[in-house]
């Protein structure tokens, strides 16, 4: 943990400061006595401030070497300690084996910064020592001034009593800017990866987002590959989102869609092709600004652990001036109201079992709250990947028959394998390996008898 980084950074300041003040009272009144006593103890000092720099230096690079492990050891607590996997890590008696490789990576983690440790306190006990024989140096240089006749006794008096204080602080003020330097590097990486930038190229004069009534979402010819992979995830892609119209994608596993979500809410550019919003290249306006006209409920969609209420205003924190109603109506359109309405606090229930007054609520549930999330945004088009996959049949139908009683000049597009799902689509598309091989109306599909039909022939799904 590291939150309390800037505030000991200051107090170390601080610190130095007064003990700076301290050190330039004591050094002159040894400059009084002999100026050369000052150089030769800070000589003396010197190499523990070294030592304790480097083992600052060392131990941050040690902590970003032990990142991957860190973030693995955490994984694993997790695995241990959160209610989502407590069910199978109890069925399957994963327990212990967990619990073995947690300890394994502290242990491993622990190993390493002990060895640092240990380095640091031998280099220390020998700068301790250094320190010592600057220490008694000075005694011997004062004894032998008085025995040739050139300190005073009143001199040796004020050097004795001056003496350990001078040291302590000198001591002190090496500890404390070790210390700074230390904190120093820890916060300059928290910096670091604030002012991280995105890899998506903005443009330099961003096209304001247009205001039509009715616009489209299109994909031309667009071809994709993740970095670092040798072959391509998506080729030439094209199809078209029109507004007012729900447009569904079908294809099995691996097929590419959640690459085509990841490309629509632009988190990454297409390696070849276009994608065009009002027959605008997306890449002419300010990422942040076309991101806002795209909403999507993902397969894995986010449970926050807060009120029912910033849930659904989840949708749109950029607003400030929405009701309370509009929130209601985004429950009502996903039909999260029918158990909403029934918690004591209604809208202000807290989410979640995190904390003590939270509310639990089945998987089907939470996903009609994430997609009520999505039903109160201002966005022009909603993706709704695999969003219904946890609903019963009669609460899929009753929301599809929202969607399209509702869904005015804006657009959706659903992504699922149920067929019921995507059976009143306007358009369906069928990807294959990366391709569109099909497309048309459900019936026009299904007549087909190709991959469209095979998918669900194949799971023996009625039609």
């Amino acid at each position: 943990m590291g939150n309390d980084r800037p505030n000991l950074i200051v107090a170390t300041i601080i610190d130095i400061g007064k003990n700076s003040i301290n050190l330039a009272l004591i050094t002159s009144m040894l400059i009084t006595i002999d100026w050369r006593l000052f150089p030769i103890m800070a000589l003396f000092i010197i190499p523990t401030l070294l030592v304790r720099i480097n083992f600052a230096d060392t131990q941050n690079i040690l902590r970003l070497s032990q990142t991957a492990l860190e973030r693995k050891s955490s994984y694993f607590s997790s695995l241990l300690t959160l209610d989502s996997f407590a069910k199978e890590v109890k069925s399957f008696g994963l327990g212990h084996h967990i619990r073995k490789m947690y300890v394994d990576i502290r242990l491993s983690l622990l190993e390493a910064r002990l060895n640092i440790s240990k380095r640091r306190v031998y280099q220390e006990v020998a700068t301790s020592v250094i320190a010592t024989l600057g220490l008694f140096a000075c005694i011997a240089y004062i004894v032998i001034g008085s025995m040739r006749g050139i300190t005073s006794i009143g001199d040796i008096t004020l050097f004795l009593i001056i003496l350990p204080q001078s040291f302590t602080v000198m001591q002190t003020l090496s500890t404390g800017i070790a210390t700074l330097y230390q904190n120093n590097v820890y916060v300059k990486s928290i910096f670091e990866l604030f002012d991280l930038k995105s890899a998506l190229p903005e443009p330099a004069n961003p096209a304001p987002i247009p205001v039509n009534h009715t616009i489209d979402l299109e994909l031309k010819d667009v071809s994709f590959t993740y970095p670092h992979a040798t072959s391509p995830t998506l080729t030439n892609i094209s199809l078209k989102i029109p507004a007012g119209k729900i447009v569904a994608i079908v294809g099995s596993n691996g097929a590419g869609k959640s690459t085509l979500i990841k490309l629509l809410c632009r988190l990454y550019d297409p390696s070849l092709g276009a994608i065009t919003f009002d027959d605008k290249d997306i890449r002419t306006f300010k990422s942040t600004d076309y991101q806002r006209q795209i909403c999507a409920v993902f397969q894995d969609f986010g449970k926050y652990n807060v009120s029912v209420e910033d849930n659904i205003r989840f949708g749109d924190v950029h607003s400030i001036n929405r009701t309370k109603e509009e929130v209601i109506d985004a429950a009502k359109n996903s039909g999260a109201n029918l158990y909403i309405d029934k918690f004591p606090s209604g809208y202000n229930t807290t989410m979640g079992r995190i904390f003590e007054d939270g509310h639990e609520v089945s998987i089907g549930q939470w996903q009609k709250l994430a997609i009520a999330r999505a039903f109160y945004s201002k966005s022009r088009f909603i993706i709704l990947d695999e969003a219904t996959s946890a609903l019963d049949a009669t609460s899929e139908k009753e929301l599809f028959d929202s969607l399209r009683e509702r869904i005015g000049n804006r657009a959706a597009l659903i992504i699922s394998h149920r067929q019921s799902a995507v059976k009143h689509a306007d358009f369906i598309y069928f990807l294959s390996d990366g391709k569109i091989t099909e497309y048309g109306t459900h019936d026009q599909l299904i007549n087909l008898k190709g991959g469209y039909y095979n998918l669900f022939n194949s799971n023996k799904v009625t039609f």
